[in-house]
């Protein structure tokens, strides 16, 4: 499976690897899942598991990367989401001084990037799903 991207930026990266990575999963475990297409003429439908031993290869391809100085304000975007979603007395705070922002640090920042990795190395270490 690969996802096409015009341009691959960090929170392009933390969508796949966050949310549809673990969806991929799911259905990798579900020993009972199927792939369904319409040839044209029937519907067919497939095993969704590539077999037993044998890892689903699961890939990104990108035409460009995001400009670093962009990367950083894109990595610095889903931190203030995290922080949104998940603080509600940052967000309080940031009404009560009148201000439509959240402060993020770099430490925040530097987990994010961090966890991706994590994410990366977990699933290939359950040899289920190669990640490319």
């Amino acid at each position: 499976i690969f996802e096409a991207k015009k341009t691959i930026s960090p929170s392009s990266l933390h969508d796949i690897l966050e949310k549809k990575l673990g969806a991929i999963q799911a259905l990798v475990d579900n020993h009972s899942a199927e792939l369904e297409y319409n040839d044209g003429e029937s519907i067919e439908t497939i095993p969704f598991s590539s077999g037993e031993g044998v890892p689903l290869t699961f890939g990104v391809y990108g035409g460009e990367l995001q400009r670093p100085e962009n990367a950083a304000d894109s990595i610095r975007s889903i931190a203030g989401s995290n922080v949104v979603t998940s603080n509600i007395h940052e967000v309080i705070c940031a009404f009560e001084r009148d201000e439509v922002m959240v402060e993020v640090e770099l430490m925040a920042c530097l987990r994010i990037v961090e966890g991706l990795k994590s994410t990366i190395e977990a699933i290939q270490g359950q040899n289920q799903i190669e990640v490319l």
